[in-house]
């Protein structure tokens, strides 16, 4: 009889303990499939070298199919927290840029040793350029006293990475020279003399699918003027 109740006392005990292990296995089951399934999708990613969205979209099903509902909604708000929190820092970035950004109105004029001349119309309180990074640049081009280029004019300023070779557009050496010490918001005077311009190539500007009413002329060996406009300063997407 004594024999009976400890073995009967075991039992339940054995089957609380065998129930625990159980449990400890399916916990780290879920946990190896997270893992899985995390890494496959990135796998997935950079072996297709497919779009972000794509990835994005890949990921979320991948989660869907092993955790349900929960794992593709918790995937979308990972997604959602990015974007309101690079949404929030741009407003801040125009915030401070609005902030410290100032007209002025008897700058010095500054010129190079190259022979570079400018003098700042507006100081700006954004970022300065930095290679590789996305400028928005509004500007007026003229050369030998005449009018070749007004992005202000027809509303499209000129989008273009800072520093990418070959130059496009109304682009050279001398503006690029003179952006690097501008801050978004800033405008500046400019004076580019040939050898920092378009030397003795000269440049024909032509319509492109964007903007179809592109024309301008600068002949060989002209002196530059521009006004430009430093909209603003973005890091590019990765």
């Amino acid at each position: 009889m004594q024999g009976c109740r400890t073995a009967c006392r075991a039992e339940p005990e054995q089957q609380q303990a065998q129930q625990q292990a159980e449990a400890s296995s399916s916990s780290a089951d879920d946990q190896g499939s997270v893992r899985d399934a995390l890494r496959s999708a990135e796998q997935q990613r950079s072996g297709g070298r497919r779009r972000q969205a794509d990835s994005t979209d890949f990921i979320a099903s991948q989660l869907t199919r092993r955790f349900g509902l929960a794992g593709g909604l918790a995937w979308v708000g990972f997604l959602t927290f990015g974007v309101v929190s690079e949404q929030i820092k741009t407003r801040l970035e125009v915030a401070s840029e609005e902030a410290n950004t100032r007209e002025v109105a008897d700058a010095p004029e500054v010129v190079t040793p190259e022979g570079l001349r400018y003098r700042d119309l507006k100081i700006g309180g954004g970022s300065p350029p930095i290679p590789g990074y996305i400028v928005v640049l509004d500007y007026k081009g003229y050369a030998n006293g005449q009018l070749f280029e007004d992005t202000t004019a027809r509303g499209k300023p000129i989008v273009f990475l800072y520093g990418k070779r070959p130059y496009s557009g109304g682009m050279c050496l001398g503006v690029e020279k003179a952006l690097s010490s501008m801050r978004a918001g800033g405008r500046r005077r400019v004076t580019i003399p040939p050898e920092l311009g378009f030397g003795d190539q000269g440049l024909t500007l032509r319509p492109t699918e964007h903007v179809p009413e592109k024309a301008g002329i600068v002949p060989p060996g002209a002196t530059l003027e521009y006004e430009l406009s430093l909209v603003r300063v973005s890091i590019p997407p990765s």
